[in-house]
């Protein structure tokens, strides 16, 4: 009893009372739009730097940040770091390490390791030693091992760069694209992360309406809907920092409580429309389906309709939001290149006033489009490098 309660202060002091440093893993591109979102949810020395964002904060910020930020893939806390030039030193750094202030007994346990430029280089023996000085310290109290793939897993990263280790703890869990609401995802679809840092990207809070033409199954009109209301993407699912020791469970309700109420029920601002079509029956069965899950009903229409011959359903100030048919999503018979030569044309014809965000595969396709842009994202998508066109409309600023 005398030493549960021991270690309850040890948690306190060393974890729950400290702010502590957190890489937030970002998808390649788009680095600077989430270091603008963590920076606005209150992240502190939030700083871009390539595949992330290193920021400080409490627990409480980390659970916010895995909660309401909507362009990040995975928040690590960092743990600590050393040098180390044989394995045996890993083992003796890592079981030197407090862990029991970390790692709950009794939790599967997964170790995953990475090594660039380092004597070191044998992954799996790194993963062997980590986990023999996570043993050695918790003693009875180790962790079983977890399967690849076990999302419920706490999860130890070990990145080693220059025979340098930083050593890391997975608060997310699942990848946090998996917002939990997309059940059906249709042919190589866009992650839910990307989506988002794309319509945060193009400025969707400056138009009254915003039309995604070819929805499939509606990721961005459902990103760009949570980001209008303001819900936040993690509501409907749970996360690896759950089963730290230091969490407390009434304390995270109440925070995701205050989040939340005041957005009950999802409703987009007055004056804004959003809208979503696709000239496939089966795309807006699947979009309507994962609009419903996410419980946006009401915030966004959904139909059947061809980009290439329905008139331009409103006026006013506009943003189009395409991901157009490419690769495993191209319609057959048909010409990619042809296609973005006709969604530039119905753009110029009917929307030469609107804004737009485009993602197109490649140079030969972005000819094809022959439309001006202000920004342009480099990023994968499916295996296959592309690019973000964005445009703002003369009245964005």
């Amino acid at each position: 009893m005398g030493e549960d309660r021991a270690r309850t202060r040890r948690i306190r002091q060393h974890v729950t009372a400290r702010e502590h440093r957190f890489f937030a893993v970002v998808q390649p591109g788009f680095e600077r739009i989430a270091q603008d979102e963590l920076a606005s949810l209150g992240a502190r020395d939030a700083e871009a730097v390539e595949g992330g964002v290193e920021f400080s904060g409490r627990l409480e910020d980390c659970y916010r940040m895995n909660l309401c930020a909507r362009t990040i893939v995975r928040v690590l806390m960092r743990l600590t770091g050393f040098r180390a030039e044989r394995f045996e030193r890993v083992r003796e750094k890592v079981a030197a390490f407090p862990w029991e202030l970390y790692l709950a007994p009794g939790e599967p346990l997964a170790v995953r390791a990475s090594a660039r430029k380092s004597r070191l280089h044998h992954t799996g023996r790194l993963e062997e030693e980590v986990r023999g000085g996570i043993a050695e310290r918790m003693g009875e109290g180790v962790m079983p091992d977890a399967a690849r793939g076990d999302e419920g897993a706490q999860t130890v990263f070990l990145r080693f760069e220059r025979d340098r280790c930083q050593v890391s703890l997975d608060a997310s869990g699942a990848l946090l694209h998996k917002r939990g609401y997309r059940h059906d995802a249709g042919e190589a679809p866009l992650r839910e992360t990307t989506a988002a840092a794309i319509v945060l990207a193009a400025r969707a809070d400056a138009y009254d309406g915003i039309i995604d033409p070819m929805c499939g199954s509606g990721t961005l009109a459902v990103e760009a809907a949570l980001i209008a209301t303001g819900l936040p993407p993690g509501a409907a699912r749970g996360f690896a920092f759950e089963a730290w020791p230091a969490f407390r469970p009434a304390a995270y309700r109440h925070m995701k409580g205050k989040i939340l109420e005041p957005l009950m029920p999802p409703a987009l601002p007055r004056g804004r429309s959003i809208l979503a079509f696709d000239a496939s029956d089966a795309a807006v069965v699947a979009a309507r389906a994962n609009r419903d899950a996410a419980g946006l009903t009401g915030c966004i229409d959904i139909t059947r309709g061809d980009f290439f011959s329905l008139p331009r359903p409103f006026e006013g100030k506009t943003l189009v939001a395409i991901n157009p048919p490419y690769g495993k999503r191209s319609m057959a018979g048909a010409s990619v290149k042809s296609l973005y030569r006709r969604i530039g044309a119905v753009l110029r014809e009917r929307y030469a006033d609107a804004g737009y965000a485009i993602i197109v595969p490649g140079l030969e396709c972005e000819k094809a489009l022959g439309l001006p842009y202000d920004r342009k994202i480099l990023f994968m998508n499916g295996g296959i490098r592309v690019a973000a066109l964005i445009r703002d409309a003369h009245y964005v600023t």
